[in-house]
């Protein structure tokens, strides 16, 4: 038996009869997630596991649990729940609602431009969900497509994953990193974030901004072959507009995008609320600026011509 089939087998022990393992989901770089039945309740559960060589590692294992902590006081729509936690037979484990659907990353990678009414969606449910864990103090430091999940049966984006989470109210949740040392992924690392430095819950409006632009376009907005490389990008200025690279998006949206984007976290949106709100109400407009527009296009054309008559009246044209 190979080291997956053992690992497995071990899980399975662990889980007791309560859970059944079905099958690996993913895997990263604290532990691996599988597909899981219920057996009681018989409704499917995905279980998250941790490598089993970071056991002897007890931070780490405190970091672990407190993934589970975190998320299991997150109750949103848009969160993972988490429905239990335990230790057995040397292994961690919690296991979680299972979410029927992909991740937004396959999705990205069989559709690399998403449709505007859906892209938007998926924003509007990440900004509440960033809203609440920043309510709650927490900063998930990781919002990348890998960590959000399209739910196919309700149409609903979740964020999930909260493993380099930083609690910005309870420092005994706060994961063992190094002052001055980045965690999470580059292409997704507000400018703060990325030197280093402290960040709250402006930090992963940034990382949402990115992904927004990135479902828009169908391109991480920076892109680089080490942290350095992405930073200095983040620091360069404003992006091209959105509709410049796509001329059908209205206009209007591309100020709220920025806005997320600004590198001084002072300039952006401040919490998810506002930013889902701003959204929301940009998409219940519709294209009305553009309709503004052009009706003062009209009137400029009508008074042009009416001065033409005017003047040729008068003998002047």
């Amino acid at each position: 038996m190979n080291d997956h089939g053992l690992l497995l087998d071990r899980v399975q022990s662990a889980l007791g009869t309560q859970y059944r393992i079905e099958r690996e989901l993913g895997h990263g770089g604290m532990g691996v997630v599988y597909l899981a039945t219920d057996t009681t309740l018989r409704r499917p559960v995905a279980v998250k596991v941790a490598h089993p060589d970071l056991a002897v590692h007890p931070t780490i294992i405190e970091r672990f649990l407190a993934e589970a902590r975190m998320i299991a006081g997150l109750r949103h729509p848009n969160i993972v729940t988490v429905h239990a936690a335990g230790e057995a037979t040397g292994l961690f484990y919690y296991v979680m609602g299972y979410v029927p659907g992909e991740s937004l990353r396959q999705r990205l990678q069989r559709e690399p431009v998403l449709d505007l009414a859906m892209a938007m969606r998926i924003v509007a449910d990440l900004a509440a969900a960033l809203d609440a864990a920043g309510r709650a103090g927490l900063v998930h430091r990781d919002v990348k497509p890998e960590n959000i999940l399209l739910d196919h049966s309700t149409g609903r984006a979740l964020l999930v994953d909260f493993g380099i989470a930083r609690s910005t109210v309870d420092e005994t949740l706060d994961p063992p990193t190094a002052r001055g040392l980045a965690v999470g992924t580059p292409t997704y690392m507000s400018p703060e974030q990325a030197a280093g430095e402290p960040v709250d819950r402006r930090s992963d409006l940034y990382s949402l901004g990115l992904v927004a632009y990135e479902m828009l376009t169908g391109r991480p907005p920076f892109q680089g072959f080490n942290l350095e490389a992405v930073a200095q990008q983040h620091l360069r200025g404003p992006l091209p507009p959105l509709h410049h690279l796509r001329p059908e998006l209205p206009q209007h949206l591309n100020a709220l995008i920025q806005r997320a984007l600004e590198s001084r976290p002072g300039r952006r949106w401040q919490n998810g609320a506002d930013f889902r709100r701003a959204l929301m109400a940009t998409m219940a407009g519709g294209s009305r600026p553009a309709r503004s527009g052009s009706r003062l296009r009209g009137w400029v054309v009508a008074a042009v011509a009416a001065l033409a008559l005017l003047w040729a009246s008068l003998g002047l044209a």
